[in-house]
């Protein structure tokens, strides 16, 4: 918004000389609305099984496209969803996932958001309650990328305590989600 209102008090002067052009208020009006559309991209699982999954991680898969907009592409087999930059020089983001976890009682779960292959601060840990007895893991992380490019997120999950065992994932959702910025 900063960045809109400057670019408002820049391009379109008080007119006391008539200099503002239906151009400039054309510009002002599609950067506007081009920063507050929408952009998100949504994959989903019904159920997974991570098999013996131990402290190494093991990545979140999915089989559901369940939204994508030209902001972002999705590789289910690889858990990948990535942002299209579209040339910007810093991309803002709004990463969530959840799921019911299925593992023995006592155990430790962790899951962790990666970018370009980098562990992201945040993530979540849960304790397991047994088979039928799923819990809920949920994280929201706000991500900016300061670099170049189209980042690639996903979530990995280990166990982090206990010996390594099958985990069942439950209406598992990774939801990337633009945050409107202009330019920055």
């Amino acid at each position: 918004m900063v960045a809109l209102i400057a670019q408002a008090d820049a391009t379109l002067q008080d007119n006391i000389t008539g200099l503002i052009s239906a151009a400039d208020v054309r510009q002002m009006i599609k950067d506007f609305i081009d920063t507050m559309t929408p952009g998100f991209g949504a994959v989903g699982r019904a159920t997974q099984t991570l098999p013996t999954l131990g402290v190494a991680p093991q990545v979140v898969t999915y089989d559901d496209t369940m939204a994508l907009t030209a902001d972002f592409t999705a590789n289910l087999a690889t858990g990948e969803i990535t942002r299209q930059a579209l040339g910007l020089p810093t991309v803002n983001n709004r990463i969530t996932f959840y799921a019911g976890v299925e593992g023995p009682a006592g155990s430790e779960y962790l899951f962790t958001l990666f970018r370009d292959g980098v562990s992201v601060p945040g993530g979540a840990t849960v304790s397991g309650q047994g088979l039928g007895n799923p819990v809920q893991v949920t994280f929201e992380i706000l991500n900016a990328t300061p670099i170049v490019g189209n980042p690639v997120y996903k979530v990995m999950a280990s166990k982090i305590s206990g010996a390594a065992a099958n985990t069942n994932l439950i209406d598992v959702r990774f939801i990337a989600e633009v945050v409107p910025t202009i330019g920055v």
